[in-house]
């Protein structure tokens, strides 16, 4: 350890310590106590069996900074055997230049001053790594020290996270910042949310008092047309005089796109406003010389095409929509000169003349605008050389001097970009409603499905009819198979975190293969091509089996009426990957024999929210939801395709370690640190049946019991009834179960609580109880036990 590594304080490279009383972790704190607190003759095996078993690399050394002990997962980060380090000092494990660095740290520690530093890492085979680390006085009955617990994380992938986080948000702020004209992000209320840089360096920070820059004689209108727009959440397009912070009066064209959530409810308004002050002093100086009839209307004519030709996209068309003009810019976007396009039918320019719902909302433009009405729409596009899109109409009535309509004005803005924006926060927003029903659903179910599957498990072993526990064994696999499908509807809900565990392989292939075959629909044939039986691997299967589902499905999509899908699994070995350690993984593949993709579709095909379906019909959250599972699993997933030669998806996922078997029920009791038998228990949960199952499985196994059906009962009872335990639903009415778990810490600090839920809230699980374990909802009588009996449970005389 050392070389290429770097500690990180407020005063650069130099080991100085960095918050140290926040930065002690209850692992290093809790090695100390429990140190300090061993009675004589204690067997430190256990101790060393917790100590390997902790996701974090803990060693102890002496006073002369001798290892006396190192767990195993440092010792398998130094890559050297225990036994080789076990004697040493710490300087000759860690070399020179990193003891050098660590030496004030470890000199403060063996005084009896808790140190923490963070270091950049280059590890001699596992890359740039990120470690934090903790050096804990052990501190004796005399208050001497003893020795030195060090306790070290890796902290790479949240330093990372942290990383990419920061640099998203300076990515979006510098594209909006880098834009010339100024753009803004207002609230329902009007009030402004964003402001971008060329927004404040023109306008100044007081972006609050816009209204009084705006010119007296402009102001009542500009509100009253806002005040209109955001009430009824349409877009708007309004021109005034500003002034700038300077004190220049400039003339801005403001434009607004309107803002709604996913019921339709305006939101706000997205806006951009471009200085059309030139525009504006040729239109009126242009009007003064043919006002004048000077005989200068050729240099009239010229500036006039100046200021014409100055604008984005404009057109001046008869009132049957025959094209009088079209300007310069609208003219180079659609690749046209304006021979091509004068005497025809605005309704046949490039830009609407494939798209029949165009043509018609542009022609109904037209006609409402020649009976004086100034109207506006949006109209989708194609866009040559670019594709397709969506621009804004807006159409004018010009009038002559006797007030009759001559012409109209058609000027068009290109609004892609935005209506792409709005598009996908209107996707996230309808994936996050529809993830909310099904977790409701999922949690509610999964309340069910508890009674179902304790009674079930407890009817199976005590009939003694082998015909009845038949029934029994297969109406339990039933309701197990209810709980997988309540996992999937979690994991699509999102408040079902990734949990990675062993999956074997055949069992997958087997419970996977209907329901590959229902998404598939009868005239697609689905292949199996398993090249060897008997392998599992690391994963989540209702996460793996959702993204094998989406996988076919895409590829159902992609065939249309016939052809095949083939699902294979071999391992291969993957070297040649940075992204992934190298070594032997799983291989599972799918392959269809669909329409395939080009090279352009096939760089973007992982990309969030990107998908080749129609609008509407797909969420473009697929192929990136199936990456990021499998690189979350610690594997990855590759994608071949070309067109008219189908694709092939391929997942690749590590190789579990050959399973050690299952312990019989005898054994893990056996093996309990708490056995069930006599402990106190108070157990708290809304819902009647779960509780009634929880307090019969408890009371069976020798527990005294209490029972509440809310929080604010179950403190009453906590009270009173002073119990071992607590075991705490987490979704109920009134207080939830994290606001009851903090009120009862509040009065007992250490009161051992089990939760138990249908949802699976980690984050508010670990701030309200830290410590607290969760049990998921459905469960058996024999995991209820289990997940008592593994409670660090005070011990009773």
């Amino acid at each position: 350890m050392g070389e290429g590594e770097s500690l990180e304080s407020d005063e650069g490279d130099v080991a100085v310590p960095q918050d140290t009383e926040n930065a002690v972790s209850p692992v290093g704190k809790g090695l100390g106590d429990l140190l300090a607190a061993m009675p004589g003759g204690f067997d430190f095996s256990a101790l060393v069996a917790i100590a390997d078993a902790l996701p974090v690399m803990i060693a102890y050394c002496d006073t002369d900074q001798r290892y006396l002990f190192v767990n195993k997962p440092l010792a398998e980060w130094m890559e050297m055997p225990r036994e080789e380090v076990i004697g040493k000092r710490i300087r000759d494990v860690m070399g020179e230049e990193s003891y050098a660095a660590r030496a004030p740290l470890l000199d403060k520690a063996l005084a009896g001053e808790t140190q923490w530093y963070a270091a950049a890492y280059e590890h001699p085979t596992r890359g740039l790594l990120t470690t934090q680390a903790e050096y804990v006085p052990h501190v004796g009955k005399n208050g001497g020290v003893k020795g030195l617990i060090l306790v070290i994380q890796d902290v790479t992938e949240q330093r990372l996270a942290g990383q990419a986080l920061k640099e998203s948000e300076a990515r979006f702020r510098r594209i909006a910042d880098s834009a010339p004209v100024p753009i803004w992000v207002t609230r329902a209320d009007g009030s402004r949310d964003f402001v971008n840089q060329a927004c404040r360096e023109i306008f100044g920070d007081g972006a609050e008092s816009w209204i009084e820059l705006i010119h007296a004689d402009d102001r009542d209108a500009i509100v009253e047309a806002l005040d209109e727009a955001r009430i009824d959440g349409k877009p708007f397009d309004l021109t005034a005089r500003v002034k700038r912070r300077d004190g220049e009066w400039r003339w801005l064209n403001a434009i607004g796109q309107a803002r709604v959530n996913e019921h339709g409810v305006p939101v706000g308004h997205l806006n951009v406003a471009y200085d059309v002050t030139l525009a504006k002093e040729a239109e009126r100086a242009l009007r003064r010389e043919v006002a004048d009839k000077s005989g200068e209307l050729a240099s009239s004519e010229a500036r006039f095409r100046a200021v014409f030709d100055s604008l984005d996209m404009v057109g001046l068309v008869a009132l049957d929509g025959t094209i009088i003009e079209i300007n310069r810019n609208a003219l180079d976007k659609m690749g046209a000169t304006q021979a091509d396009v004068a005497g025809r039918d605005v309704c046949d320019v490039p830009f609407v003349r494939d798209i029949p719902e165009s043509r018609e909302t542009l022609s109904r433009l037209i006609q409402e605008a020649a009976g004086g009405r100034e109207v506006m729409d949006e109209v989708e596009v194609d866009r040559p050389g670019v594709g397709r899109g969506y621009h804004q109409l807006q159409l004018k009535p010009v009038r002559s001097d006797d007030g009759e309509i001559s012409h109209l004005i058609i000027e068009a803005s290109d609004i892609s970009e935005l209506k792409q924006a709005q598009d996908q926060l209107r996707q996230a927003q309808k994936m996050e409603a529809l993830g909310q029903l099904t977790g409701g659903i999922a949690h509610d179910f999964n309340n069910l499905l508890t009674v179902v599957v304790g009674g079930l498990d407890m009817i199976a072993k005590r009939v003694e009819d082998d015909r009845l526990k038949r029934y029994a064994d297969n109406a339990l696999a039933a309701a197990q198979r209810g709980a997988r499908l309540t996992g999937q509807l979690l994991t699509f809900s999102r408040v079902q975190k990734l949990e990675v565990r062993r999956v074997e392989v055949d069992n997958l292939i087997e419970e996977i293969r209907p329901l590959l075959g229902n998404a598939l629909g009868p005239a697609i044939e689905l292949k199996m091509e398993i090249a060897q039986d008997g392998l599992a691997i690391l994963a989540d299967p209702t996460q793996l089996e959702v993204a094998l589902l989406n996988l076919a499905i895409n590829a159902r999509d992609a065939m249309g009426s016939e052809g095949s899908v083939t699902l294979s699994a071999r391992v291969q070995q993957i070297t040649d990957d940075p992204a992934i350690e190298a070594g032997d993984y799983l291989e599972l593949a799918l392959t269809d024999t669909g329409s395939g993709m080009d090279e352009q579709t096939l760089e973007r095909a992982f990309d969030p929210f990107f998908t080749t379906k129609e609008v509407g019909k797909g969420t473009g959250l697929g192929l990136s939801m199936v990456y990021g599972m499998a690189r979350q699993s610690g594997g990855t997933a590759r994608i071949a395709s070309q067109p008219g030669e189908g694709t092939r998806v391929a997942l690749y996922f590590r190789l579990a370690d050959s399973d050690a078997g299952q312990q019989s029920k005898d054994e893990r009791v056996a093996g309990c640190g708490t056995p069930v038998a006599g402990r106190s228990i108070l157990v708290i949960d809304d819902d009647e049946d779960v509780r009634g199952f929880v307090t019969t499985t408890l009371e069976d196994a020798g527990a005294k019991l209490a029972e509440a059906a809310d929080g604010e009962s179950g403190l009453r009872r906590f009270r009173s009834f002073r119990p071992d335990l607590v075991v705490l639903d987490y979704a109920m009415p009134g207080m939830n179960g994290a606001e009851v778990a903090q009120a009862i810490r509040n009065e007992v600090p250490d009161q051992p609580i089990l939760f138990i839920s249908g949802y699976s809230e980690t984050d508010a699980i670990r701030a309200a109880a830290p410590g607290a374990p969760m049990l998921a909802k459905p469960f058996t009588p024999d995991q209820l036990e289990d997940a008592v009996c593994e409670m660090d449970l005070p011990v009773r005389d």
